[in-house]
């Protein structure tokens, strides 16, 4: 019989550990709803007594009762106290239904998302409807993706009508750039412009131009009174969003590179606040005085990036009266940031400054061309130390509370790394990626996080944005070999051996006994020609790992490159018997075997190392060169180089980098920069120069290297766009658009047909063509190394469905049909299709690709696989009437134009 409360109390003052005296006052506060009270009171009889059926169905009647307690806390906003009570619930009940649920709520609430996600299991939460949590979780995820911009341009505009439009233009060209150079296909900028009472139509162009990009966040700001830029610039500020600011004046231009070479700067050193780059002064560029270059660089508000939660520290630009009506606000507010925060100035030119009637280039242009530096004889102003003082006010306030928010977002993301690796654990690689950018995002200083997220990009094949992690978690920690080791093996397979080396030396600083460290650092050494330095680490690296097959090949061509050919053989053989699927280990025998002079031996070491990767260019160039030279005799003798390495441009990789089509969108693009900037290009020994005549010189000493991106080689064909690749080594596979070669179309198809071997094979296959029809109608069936990444096959289906609606239109039609897939054919022997086999001609050794490849440059009429081979024979053909090819996305064959068209569709 259940006890009254009174007497309870009574009995637990004289003997605490009374079981019944427990039991009843805790049935009594949970009949009057202090189910909290009651599961004290339960939870102390079970520690006395040890009877824990009893205990379970006693947390069983109650725990709705505590629940509904904790809940009524929520509604006054008493969460930390709901957290703290759920979570001493849950040390002694496991967490599962309304108990998980409640405390996966609270945690969201309080910001701790990763462990709300992790609880969200426990709660039998599976789906985004489940709960109310679920959906508030996906809605803001969905915020977070929609406004999780890389930062914000800030235009203050005042009768830019004429310009603003340009200006909006460069905006797009930067962040195209920046998204294919730093792997982030979604990277977004956010631009905001603020118009600052203009009496002409810049707020309807502006309107216009928004209308017409209506994918591109845009928020427009019109002030009805003139308060001059400062002021018009914070405005826009207060209206940003991501973690960078940038600002660009309504009649200036971000040059290609300005968002990638600003925010990778930032991404890899976050102790720093802002990066300012070089400006290109209009028409005044080469005369600007030295003097002025420097003055203006540390103060044009253009060049600069800066993290917005910097720029907040600062104070913003200047708006006192010391400051307005006058124009001396962004020269305060630079110095301010020079004092105050941590920054890095580039010597890259990535703003174009516009020289226009009245503007401040316009009005000091006298004054910058001449030897007077800026500033002599004239007084010291007493505004600038005024704002100086002004923001040293201000940082003291904005410090507060600081540290205690970097330590909450700091656990959050730990937790979410956490989750990360189970997704990884379980192959969900993309779950894992998404959950690291979310860390990264809330503790932008958490290395492991930024580690972490450089490996599920590698997974993911996102390569410049796993560098970009890698480079960041460097940046944080840079006493951790991992990172270093990663970034130091990424950026050697990119080719950038000289930036790959120093990570890798401080890998092997901080780990000696890391064999992958030793290798990947001995190769390198090799790359850039330090033979007795990569002997010592790769000799280290196979003691540490003496199985490891790709040691050995490296050891054979290190071997090679010193003279000893039958040693380099025999530890080529050595890595074959260690794994006889490895390419490295039969290219590095064919190698040797053809140091050794054996081409029949190295021709057939070539065809083991094409069936090990069948999408390798090198083995495919080294066998052709083989058979060609063998056929043909030598290519024609290479020119002298230049000898400034100024007029310099290399193609290194040339021949390695991909296949035949592929090569040719490489020497075709780099061919038309070098003939528009009057450069001489080299390139290494590729059938190109037996097929087309070529005699470009050799590679002579090694440039610095640039990827394609970088080296913005189709940008740099527009009119007056300055050489930024000349004097380096471009790395790349050239697979974007063709509309800038569009006007050099001509020049570009001369580089490949202008040979008298091209020429004259060309005239045979054309003949039999014309023999077999009036209308030539050409396939290309790309099978056998295809069906991965981006090289997807196209059913027979979508170009039978075309044939048949074109071809009763046709004029005697002929069938031409280029496979690598003999069996495809079967599909098509309704329309009796020719083969290169049925041309009658007699094979070239080394290039039995050719008649194929030129009867699609003779076709009346070609449709193509997702493939350069067949693209780039759209580009040579000048012949065709109509080009078509898949398009995965519409399930047909479209129409396109090989001159403004990506090379491969995604």
């Amino acid at each position: 019989m259940p006890i009254n409360p009174a007497e309870c109390r009574r009995r637990l003052a004289d003997d605490p550990a009374d079981l019944i005296a427990l039991q009843s006052l805790a049935m009594h506060m949970r009949d009057t709803g202090d189910g909290m009270q009651a599961l004290r009171l339960y939870r102390r009889a079970h520690v006395l007594h040890r009877d824990t059926p009893a205990f379970d169905r006693q947390v069983d009647a109650t725990l709705h009762v505590a629940l509904n307690q904790i809940s009524a806390l929520l509604d006054p906003g008493h969460f930390e106290e709901a957290e703290t009570r759920l979570e001493w619930l849950a040390s002694f009940i496991p967490p599962s239904g309304d108990l998980a649920r409640l405390l996966a709520t609270v945690w969201f609430i309080r910001g701790r998302e990763g462990d709300a996600i992790a609880m969200l299991p426990r709660a039998g939460i599976t789906a985004p409807e489940d709960s109310g949590i679920a959906v508030a979780m996906r809605a803001l995820d969905t915020h977070r993706q929609q406004y999780g911009v890389i930062g914000t341009v800030i235009i203050p505009a005042f009768k830019a009508a004429d310009t603003i439009g340009e200006s909006l233009d460069s905006i797009l060209t930067a962040l195209a750039h920046y998204r294919t150079a730093s792997g982030r296909e979604d990277a977004q900028v956010h631009i905001v412009v603020v118009d600052d009472a203009s009496p002409d139509d810049t707020v309807d162009v502006v309107r216009r131009w928004g209308r017409a990009h209506p994918d591109q966040g845009l928020a427009l700001i019109v002030n009805n009174q003139n308060r001059g830029a400062g002021r018009a610039r914070n405005a826009g500020v207060a209206a940003a969003l991501g973690p960078y600011l940038w600002f660009l004046d309504a009649d200036d231009r971000f040059l290609e590179r300005h968002f990638h070479l600003t925010a990778s700067v930032l991404d890899a050193n976050p102790r720093w606040d802002y990066v300012r780059t070089d400006i290109l002064f209009d028409h005044i560029d080469a005369q600007i005085s030295t003097a002025w270059r420097d003055a203006s660089v540390r103060t044009y508000p253009c060049n600069l990036c800066i993290r917005r939660e910097a720029h907040t520290r600062s104070g913003g630009f200047p708006e006192e009266t010391p400051f307005w009506p006058a124009t001396a606000d962004d020269v305060a507010y630079s110095r301010a940031i020079t004092l105050m925060l941590k920054g890095i100035q580039i010597g890259v030119k990535t703003v174009f400054y516009r020289m226009r009637p009245g503007n401040v280039l316009d009005r000091l242009q006298a004054e910058m061309t001449s030897p007077r530096p800026p500033g002599v004889g004239g007084e010291v102003d007493a505004r600038f130390m005024a704002i100086e003082i002004l923001i040293r006010r201000r940082l003291h306030a904005l410090t507060a509370g600081h540290e205690a928010t970097e330590r909450d977002r700091a656990k959050t993301a730990t937790v979410l790394v956490s989750l990360a690796h189970e997704r990884t654990g379980a192959d969900d690689h993309a779950t894992a990626h998404a959950l690291l950018r979310r860390a990264t995002g809330l503790a932008p200083t958490l290395a492991t996080a930024w580690f972490e997220l450089g490996l599920a990009a590698h997974r993911l094949s996102r390569r410049n944005e796993a560098k970009a992690a890698f480079a960041r978690a460097v940046g944080l920690c840079p006493d951790l070999a991992p990172p270093h080791v990663n970034l130091g093996l990424l950026l050697a397979e990119d080719g950038d051996a000289a930036t790959a080396l120093p990570h890798l030396h401080r890998a092997v600083e901080l780990a000696p006994n890391n064999a992958n460290a030793r290798f990947l650092l001995a190769r390198v050494l090799r790359r850039l020609g330090r033979t007795a330095d990569a002997t010592v680490n790769l000799q280290q690296a196979i003691a540490l790992s003496p199985t490891l097959a790709e040691y050995h090949a490296e050891w054979s061509g290190l071997l090679l490159d010193g003279g000893d050919d039958a040693a380099a053989l025999a530890a080529a053989d050595r890595a074959i018997s260690l794994s006889p699927g490895l390419y490295g280990g039969h290219a590095a025998r064919a190698a040797a075997l053809e140091a050794l002079e054996r081409p029949g031996d190295a021709l057939a070491a070539w065809d083991r190392a094409i069936a090990c990767n069948q999408g390798y260019g090198e083995a495919f160039t080294r066998r052709a060169l083989l058979l060609l030279t063998g056929q043909w005799g030598p290519a024609p003798t290479p020119r002298a180089r230049a000898r400034n390495d100024g007029q310099r441009l290399a193609l290194t990789r040339l021949g390695s980098n991909g296949r035949f089509g592929n090569q040719i969108l490489q020497y075709g693009t780099a061919r038309l920069y070098a003939q528009r900037h009057g450069l001489t290009l080299e390139t290494p020994p590729w059938i190109g120069r037996h097929l087309f005549g070529l005699d470009d010189p050799l590679p002579g000493p090694a440039l610095p290297r640039l990827s394609e991106e970088a080296a913005g080689l189709a940008t740099g064909l527009a009119p007056g766009a300055p050489p930024f690749a000349a004097g380096h080594d471009i790395d790349g596979y050239f697979c974007g658009d063709t509309t800038a070669f569009a006007p050099f179309a001509d020049d570009f198809r001369g580089f490949f047909t202008r040979a008298e071997r091209w020429r004259g094979r060309m005239a045979q296959v054309a003949d039999r063509l014309r023999q077999a029809g009036d209308t030539v109608v050409a396939l290309h069936l790309r099978r056998g190394d295809f069906g991965w990444g981006p090289f997807w096959i196209a059913p027979e289906a979508w170009y039978l469905d075309w044939l048949a609606d074109i071809w009763p239109r046709l004029e005697r039609p002929a069938l031409y049909i280029a496979t690598d897939d003999p069996a495809s054919l079967a599909a098509f022997a309704g329309y009796r299709p020719l083969t290169a086999a049925g041309l009658g001609l007699a094979p070239i050794s080394g290039a039995g690709f050719l008649d194929d490849f030129q009867a699609l440059c003779a076709a009346d009429i070609l449709a193509i696989s997702n493939s350069t081979f067949s693209f780039t024979a759209g580009l040579l053909n000048d012949r065709a009437m109509a080009f078509h090819r898949p398009d995965r996305a519409a399930g047909l064959l479209i129409s396109f134009d090989p001159w403004a068209s990506p090379a491969l569709l995604h």
